[in-house]
């Protein structure tokens, strides 16, 4: 936010989650693999243990940063990390490039790491699946601010 403070993360509770997926299985009649709720039971019996030690812990606090790094960073080029993050960054109304959504992420993850934003841009800048994305945001960017001028004096963009 503007006073340099990280976006408020949500408090969720592991431990209502094995629960949870178990009514959403029975009432929609669709399969989950055994692996997925046994990983749901782990993270609830962790979450337990580390709330019984600090009953301010957040999981989500601890998750949230590294959530981020692989949004943003993107090491294994996933096309659904891509879209996940395009869609964070733009603006809902517009659904074009926000500077100032982007800026909040970035925000975020330098505080809730404590790493300088400059060289968590730079590790962007860097890591092959941001440059992707990169050219992407560079190239929405780049319609958005000069459409108005190309419309007004009717000449194609060409790259």
């Amino acid at each position: 936010n503007k006073r340099g403070k990280a976006t408020e993360v949500p408090r969720l509770r592991f431990e209502k989650l094995p629960e949870s997926l178990t009514k959403l299985v029975a009432s929609f009649e669709f399969s989950m693999p055994p692996y997925f709720l046994n990983n749901a039971r782990a993270l609830a019996t962790l979450e337990g243990i580390a709330l019984k030690l600090d009953p301010s812990f957040n999981i989500l606090r601890v998750i949230y940063p590294y959530s981020i790094n692989r949004l943003m960073r993107n090491p294994t080029i996933s096309k659904v990390v891509e879209d996940t993050f395009m869609d964070i960054i733009r603006s809902p109304k517009t659904k074009l490039f926000d500077f100032k959504r982007f800026m909040m992420l970035l925000n975020d993850w330098a505080l809730l790491t404590g790493y300088r934003k400059l060289k968590i841009f730079w590790d962007l800048a860097t890591s092959t699946g941001s440059r992707r994305v990169s050219k992407k945001i560079f190239r929405e960017w780049y319609n958005n601010r000069f459409r108005k001028n190309r419309e007004i004096k009717k000449i194609p963009l060409t790259l």
